[in-house]
């Protein structure tokens, strides 16, 4: 069962971009066209899987405002009406083909079938307003395949991006990639490509200059904190593989970090391995980064949990179809035995697991939260693959917290709001994380009890 990576499905790719800077690499299978019986297979496949019943009369409606969307889009006009509320399935299936066709003719020149069938089913997902329902292309079903795998599905030179007031700054390289190896670092801004300055430019416009084929070379102008005249450097583009744990250290005085950027494959096994490491290194308290981790598998959320907590604790509830409820609990000895002080950090962009990682570190008191309050996007959904090689994610149950604290469109509160700022980031300072250091370093100063 997967936990979509987007907690907004209008930017599922655009988190992607948004926070990677990188792009696709080529799959070698061209995606098939699309034309109407896409719309009609998308709407089988949620009369099947979501989890509420749906109006496939609705639906349709709503596929025939995508339509109006991308012929809006493209500057054609066409008249569109809606399908009356009470005609049959049937019917309204007869009539949709009818508009999608007068669709079709209106656009010939400049939309084609494929861009209209598309547009149809992402405005059926939009219609229900839900964190973890939504459409993905067949290059962005592509993508997340290869990234769920821990494969190099991208090429890019390997940053993840933050956008802040206009400005767009260096969050974290990733390790190994083309950035770090060129000498960009934490919080460095991005303020030309290739001698266009990024001023009034929209984060994807950053993103599609920055991203391109692996082996061509971009030179971007850096203002680093700290350092008056501006740095240029010229880096090269490779494939690149995002890890589970962005970056792991030991602080002084036996302060572990571990940053843990999404649960993917073997996510739990990572996240296991640096924790006993760190042990091995005299680790004596914890800070746990879920900052911008916008989810993944529920399985490696489980191993994760597992690691983290003392078994028998209820840490997240399913509620299926019709209102059947299961708790799931911690197994086994805890990795990092209690007595190890913990802080977790959260900010708006960590969504889904890592929401629920949170909540149940804050409900049973394994740890502090600190930081800004999360996206308060929490369900769980399978992605389907359609015939043409896109791909849905359908809603398939619900998700609340151990002790029944539904989240989604709620997220969780931290115990110590602390943000990070423009004026931090251009500082080059971290202001979460030193209060997240200094927060377990006093609860080390504390006698035992």
């Amino acid at each position: 069962m997967n936990l979509i990576r987007s907690h907004r499905w209008r930017e599922i790719l655009g988190v992607l971009i948004m926070v990677a800077v990188l792009s696709p690499l080529a799959t070698g299978l061209p995606a098939l066209a699309a034309d109407q019986s896409l719309v009609f297979e998308a709407l089988g496949v949620l009369q099947q899987y979501y989890v509420d019943p749906i109006d496939p009369v609705k639906m349709l409606n709503a596929a025939l405002a995508g339509v109006r969307a991308q012929l809006s889009t493209g500057g054609v006009t066409a008249t569109l009406s809606d399908i009356s509320a009470d005609v049959s399935e049937a019917e309204a299936r007869r009539i949709f083909v009818e508009r999608f066709m007068s669709a079709v003719s209106a656009g010939q020149s400049s939309i084609s079938d494929t861009q209209l069938a598309h547009a149809a089913v992402r405005g059926m997902t939009e219609s229900f307003k839900d964190s973890h329902t939504g459409f993905l292309t067949p290059q962005q079903n592509a993508e997340r395949r290869q990234r769920q795998r821990g494969q190099a599905g991208f090429s890019g030179i390997g940053i993840i991006l933050g956008p802040r007031d206009g400005k767009f700054f260096v969050v974290t390289t990733i390790p190994g990639g083309p950035a770090e190896a060129a000498g960009i670092k934490e919080f460095d801004r991005i303020v030309r490509i290739n001698d266009v300055s990024t001023a009034g430019m929209q984060v994807d416009q950053v993103s599609g200059m920055v991203r391109g084929p692996a082996g061509t070379q971009v030179t971007l102008t850096l203002q680093r904190p700290g350092v008056t005249d501006p740095v240029v450097l010229a880096v090269t583009r490779a494939s690149i593989s995002i890890p589970s744990i962005l970056k792991s250290e030991i602080f002084e005085g036996g302060v572990g970090y571990i940053k843990l950027y999404q649960f993917v494959e073997r996510t739990g096994r990572d996240f296991r391995g640096v924790v006993t490491q760190m042990q091995g290194q005299g680790m004596r308290a914890l800070v746990l980064d879920l900052r911008g981790n916008s989810g993944g598998y529920l399985t490696e959320l489980n191993s994760v949990l597992n690691a983290l907590m003392p078994s028998g604790l209820p840490v997240y509830t399913e509620i299926r179809k019709g209102g059947t409820t299961r708790v799931f609990r911690t197994v086994g000895p805890a990795l990092l035995p209690a007595s190890v002080p913990m802080v977790v950090l959260i900010d708006e962009n960590s969504a889904s697991a890592a929401e629920l990682l949170a909540m149940a570190i804050k409900e049973h008191r394994r740890g502090q939260l600190i930081g800004e309050k999360t996206a308060g996007a929490v369900e769980a959904s399978l992605l389907l693959d359609l015939t043409d090689g896109s791909a849905l994610s359908v809603t398939t149950f619900r998700l609340a917290s151990g002790l029944g604290v539904r989240l989604e469109g709620a997220g969780v509160e931290p115990d110590m709001p602390t943000a990070l700022t423009t004026a931090d980031m251009e500082a080059g300072q971290d202001k979460p994380l030193g209060t997240a250091v200094r927060v377990v370093r006093q609860y080390l100063a504390l006698p035992a009890r």
